[in-house]
């Protein structure tokens, strides 16, 4: 068994990296993510394991397997491994392009932007370092150059899907929206397994309100990866714009089993949460989108809001008082800061709170929604609507009928 997995290893090594040499690879549409794959990339780190304890110098080594915790999804342990094999040869292109896909992944866009211009440098002259450099430029607002990024990319490898897809980003970062529908749409063509042009499009469709065609390619990227939380989350934006919070919220709550540290969804579901009146849920929510990103934009206005409604005004004063900070121009946390400062201190003082102002009551009642009042979903719950076609007539006054009509 253990020769078995020693010779599937070496086998899973060449056929990852034998083939990467030549660049015109890129054109090829993947194979579809499966569980074989994941078990091949744990036994090839597990073989790697082995190699790099008895020959810990070999750059090459390190750097394919950062290339499999990639498959992992292992960011950090890639973006390791990555490293150790650029102390050794500092000077590889190949592994200053990986470096920047694995930061780009973390999130981390300058030094992304950084390592894929040192790659540009020493000429790793691929259609990925231009999509990726094409990318990068983009989001930083630098369209001309990403745009012949991007069509070196094309030109290079014509049937590219992700090079239209970023074509699409620029389109729609520039206001053309329907440029970028054609070019995300021919980018699926060629690439169908392509988790982030479903994702774009359900947005830009649900921008546009136009839903039933944001969930239906939505859905074609569900089967395609039904385990993936942006597609969830998109699709939980879409119902969440049509009021429709019951199927949202089971969408976030989807999107957030799937990946715990997407904490935009966490947001979104507490937002829910606070207008049901469900507070405790609600803080909770609140309180891990501020572990994963304390100056989220509106969390800490949001997770006050929840404290106040509880009666914890010691924490509403808190979270009003680092809205203030986070934004000196935020009046309506100024407004609440100021309130819950003055109830606190009657309550200091005198043993009881101070009399409801009527703006406090308009923004309860604007704000919240109770549980039992929120409307059903017909999505999930079929209603036969029954019709009234009987017509009553009374005899107390004969100058007038009473009548009940359709």
């Amino acid at each position: 068994m253990k020769g078995f997995s020693f010779l599937l290893g070496i086998g899973l090594l060449i056929g990852l990296w034998g083939c990467s040499s030549d660049a015109r690879q890129q054109t090829r549409i993947p194979p579809s993510p499966s569980d074989d794959e994941v078990k091949r990339a744990k036994i090839g780190v597990e073989y790697l394991d082995n190699i790099i304890r008895r020959n810990p110098r070999s750059a090459a080594n390190f750097h394919k397997r950062g290339e499999l915790y990639m498959v992992l999804r292992n960011f950090p342990a890639a973006l390791e491994d990555v490293n150790e094999a650029l102390d050794i040869s500092p000077s590889n292109g190949l592994y200053l392009l990986t470096k920047a896909r694995i930061l780009r992944q973390l999130k981390r866009y300058d030094e992304s932007l950084a390592a894929a211009r040192r790659a540009e440098v020493l000429q790793q002259d691929t259609p990925e370092l231009y999509i990726l450099l094409g990318d990068l430029t983009q989001q930083k607002k630098q369209y001309r150059q990403a745009k012949l990024y991007l069509a070196k990319a094309l030109q290079m490898a014509p049937y590219e899907g992700e090079a239209y897809f970023y074509n699409g980003m620029l389109d729609a970062s520039q206001g053309d929206t329907l440029s970028a529908i054609a070019l995300m749409q021919k980018a699926l063509e060629l690439k169908p397994r392509f988790a982030p042009a479903y994702i774009e499009l359900t947005s830009i469709h649900t921008r546009l309100r136009d839903y039933e065609q944001a969930r239906y390619i939505n859905s074609q990227g569900l089967k395609y990866f039904p385990k993936e939380s942006a597609l969830y989350y998109t699709r939980g934006l879409s119902y969440s714009t049509q009021k429709r919070l019951d199927s949202a919220l089971i969408c976030f709550r989807k999107a957030i089993f799937f990946d715990s540290t997407n904490y935009v969804a966490d947001f979104q579901a507490g937002a829910i949460y606070l207008k049901w009146n469900s507070l405790p849920q609600a803080i909770k929510t609140f309180q891990k989108v501020i572990r994963y990103n304390p100056k989220y934009p509106q969390v800490n206005f949001m997770l006050g809001t929840a404290y106040d409604r509880m009666g914890n005004l010691e924490g509403a004063v808190e979270q009003y008082g680092l809205a203030v900070e986070v934004d000196p121009s935020d009046w309506r946390s100024k407004g609440r800061l100021y309130r819950a400062q003055q109830r606190k201190y009657y309550l200091d003082t005198y043993g009881t709170l101070p009399p409801a102002s009527p703006e406090v009551a308009t923004e309860s009642e604007e704000e919240s929604s109770p549980t039992q009042e929120r409307p059903l979903d017909p999505e999930r719950i079929p209603l036969q609507v029954l019709t009234p076609r009987l017509e009553i007539k009374t005899k107390i006054d004969t100058a007038r009928n009473l009548k009940i009509k359709p």
